[in-house]
């Protein structure tokens, strides 16, 4: 690999690449033929796959690492959560910095050095963000071509600027190791369903007086194709996720963020879901999607690209209600105290008596 023209390499920080997966292994392939192209030196890379496949995954995995300059570890287990799976393999990484990814995004060969520069203009520890788009390599399809569930757009004039933990996503996400684990700031690993950890670390790193910074530069494609039909069933399994969010975040309005009716909700959001649900409901959803469905000719139209959506939260909030609360509830995970020796340093995200009041510095 070439090394970049602004360091030598061993000026620079190593980096670990951690990727969970499970029965991906041709997609999964891709991803690592990609990592494995970068232009950040192969002496201070090396990628984690955290697997539990029943595929040919851990075999492909072997197959590559065995050829491959850049170390490749293959953390494999029957642990199916992937919080678990990460806080393992952070815990068994050498790395300065812990880069999470997923198993499907495609990256370009400036990736890695994109997020090391990204922390390089900051004093501190920061959480850098990189950007994800759906790939262009997937089937031509008018839900796939419609479909971008991922909000970058929201934060597009951020670029090099502190954003909120709701964009705290762990596809495209890199960290310094060491604080991760001193402060106790990993993955909360008590979930009842696949999903949120990356989010709920997110606000906990921001209350904790850290920074989440967006960097559009370190860009990948995100490669999994899906119709109406699995992207609603994704959709459901969010939806039963936030019973344990609402939990570990305690704000009034995160469940209308995702399109959830609750008392909580503003005005103007209780307004616009109730007019959505007696639109969108359990009698009127099943035959549209029905209609809408992969290859119809009404697929392809205006009303179906206004649709989408509302059937796609239809199913959040469907699957949100058929969740029961947990009992006992999960339990937040506090920050450890700053290891220093100045005392009065070390009361950095102490928590008050009020779960709701800020830890430290978290941005607006």
């Amino acid at each position: 690999m070439n090394e970049p023209s602004t360091a030598t390499g061993s000026a620079l920080p190593k980096v670990s690449v951690i990727i969970p997966t499970y029965n991906r292994c041709e997609v999964g392939r891709v991803t690592l033929m990609h990592l494995l192209a970068q232009d950040y030196p192969d002496d201070r890379l090396e990628i984690l796959v955290a697997d539990n496949s029943a595929d040919g995954t851990p075999a492909m995995v072997r197959e590559l690492a065995a050829d491959s300059a850049v170390r490749i570890r293959l953390l494999f287990g029957d642990e199916r959560l992937p919080a678990v799976k990460r806080n393992d393999a952070l815990r068994a990484a050498t790395g300065d910095l812990a880069l999470f990814m997923n198993d499907d995004v495609w990256v370009g060969p400036d990736f890695v050095r994109r997020h090391v520069e990204a922390h390089a203009r900051h004093d501190g520890p920061v959480a850098v963000i990189g950007r994800v788009e759906q790939s262009t390599l997937m089937p031509d399809d008018p839900f796939i071509n419609w479909y971008r569930p991922f909000a970058y757009d929201e934060i597009a004039d951020r670029a090099g600027q502190a954003v909120s933990y709701r964009y705290h996503w762990s596809m495209n996400l890199s960290l310094p190791r060491r604080t991760m684990l001193d402060r106790n700031l990993v993955f909360h690993q008590d979930w009842a369903h696949i999903g949120h950890e990356d989010v709920e670390l997110g606000y906990r790193w921001t209350r904790a007086g850290y920074p989440v910074v967006y960097e559009p530069a370190a860009f990948g494609q995100h490669f999994h194709p899906h119709g109406l039909a699995s992207a609603c069933r994704l959709q459901e399994s969010i939806g039963r996720g936030l019973r344990d969010l609402e939990v570990l975040i305690p704000e009034p309005d995160l469940l209308e963020r995702y399109g959830v009716l609750s008392r909580t909700a503003s005005r103007r959001g209780r307004i616009r879901m109730t007019v959505r649900n007696a639109m969108f409901n359990r009698v009127t959803v099943p035959p549209l999607r029905w209609a809408l469905r992969d290859g119809s000719a009404l697929a392809d139209t205006r009303f179906a690209r206004w649709a989408f959506w509302k059937i796609m939260l239809h199913s959040t909030e469907r699957g949100y209600r058929s969740e029961p609360r947990r009992s006992p509830s999960p339990t937040m995970t506090r920050p450890a105290p700053i290891p220093t020796a100045d005392p009065a340093a070390a009361v950095v995200g102490h928590v008050s008596a009020d779960p709701t009041r800020p830890w430290a510095g978290e941005p607006v």
